[in-house]
């Protein structure tokens, strides 16, 4: 059984999309040259002597104060100075320029001329390393935030934490989401100026593309959300499900698992109402919005791209993308 699009409740702005959109190839950088980029890395983190092991997921090049992951699938990297914060007491930093904004969910931020150096500072460290891809938009900077509680729950304190720089990408206007698509560098005041203490990379280069025929909204979401086997499940014993958010993107997956192509995805997030199944809940996944018919039509093929990419089977037939 497939859900019906009408027994949706769309409460979010419908996204307008594109006839063709180019399904983008992706390349990784060789394991030689990802090593040259880490270690220079490495001597800028002040990790000191490394030694190497090799992984099932990747290389990793370690010492006694941190250690560097190089992941085969994608080429990302995951870099740490574990020793960094080993003098502090608990998660609170003392920041110069920090401002309480009385704002929740961020009350504690850097000011902005702080968060612009800072971001300045990390462009400039990952930027000569290869560890920061050209289609990164405008970095934000966001402080952890903490807060200290006595026994009975009373706030004691409030205060930042560790500094977050974070890289997201586009392709010309179409966001790229997902756990491949990010740039993080974190970073501790250590003698009065931010320290990079960590670094997360994933991003494949963008190469060729190939391009692709979208048909309507309600096509487009057929070939994942209203195949999803979950909420089949659920609209079919008559619960109601509700769609609050619908993002049109790229989906970039994770360092671990190998991609040789951006592809056209939806973001999706909703609520799923109480009925004879059990108690409402939220729900947020990707989903495909092309077929394989039609990637199989341009002579693209792969496997993430004949299934759902948050591993939900497609009830769509494997041997049509093969």
């Amino acid at each position: 059984m497939t859900i019906k699009f009408s027994s949706i409740e769309m409460k979010v702005r419908v996204p307008q999309l594109p006839k063709t959109l180019p399904v983008v190839s992706l390349t990784i950088p060789t394991l030689e040259d990802r090593e040259k980029s880490v270690l220079r890395l490495a001597e800028q983190m002040k990790l000191g002597a490394l030694k190497r092991a090799q992984v099932d997921h990747g290389l990793v090049l370690a010492s006694e104060r941190g250690d560097i992951t190089i992941f085969y699938a994608s080429g990302g990297v995951w870099a740490r100075n574990a020793a960094l914060s080993k003098s502090a007491t608990n998660e609170l930093r003392k920041w110069d320029g920090v401002v309480d904004t009385n704002v929740d969910g961020q009350r504690m931020a850097l000011a902005p001329e702080v968060s612009r150096k800072l971001s300045g500072e990390v462009r400039d460290l990952l930027t000569p390393l290869n560890l920061l891809g050209k289609q990164a938009l405008a970095p934000s900077v966001q402080l952890d935030q903490v807060t200290q509680l006595d026994a009975r729950g009373t706030v004691l304190s409030f205060g930042a934490g560790q500094a977050t720089v974070r890289f997201e990408y586009a392709m010309g206007d179409v966001p790229v989401r997902g756990a491949g698509a990010k740039t993080l560098a974190f970073a501790e005041p250590e003698s009065g100026r931010p320290t990079v203490g960590g670094v997360f990379h994933v991003w494949r280069t963008p190469g060729e593309a190939t391009d692709v025929k979208l048909e309507s909204l309600e096509a487009a979401l057929a070939v994942g959300l209203l195949e999803d086997p979950e909420l089949d499940r659920y609209s079919a014993a008559g619960h109601r499900i509700t769609v609050t958010k619908l993002e049109f993107v790229y989906l970039a997956l994770p360092a671990f698992m190998r991609q040789s192509h951006l592809f056209p995805a939806f973001r999706i997030e909703g609520v799923v109402s109480e009925g004879p199944l059990g108690m409402s809940f939220h729900f947020g996944r990707y989903h495909h919005a092309v077929s394989p018919r039609s990637y199989a039509a341009v002579g693209l093929h792969g496997q993430y791209l004949a299934t759902n990419p948050d591993g939900l089977t497609s009830k769509v037939p494997r041997s049509v993308a093969r």
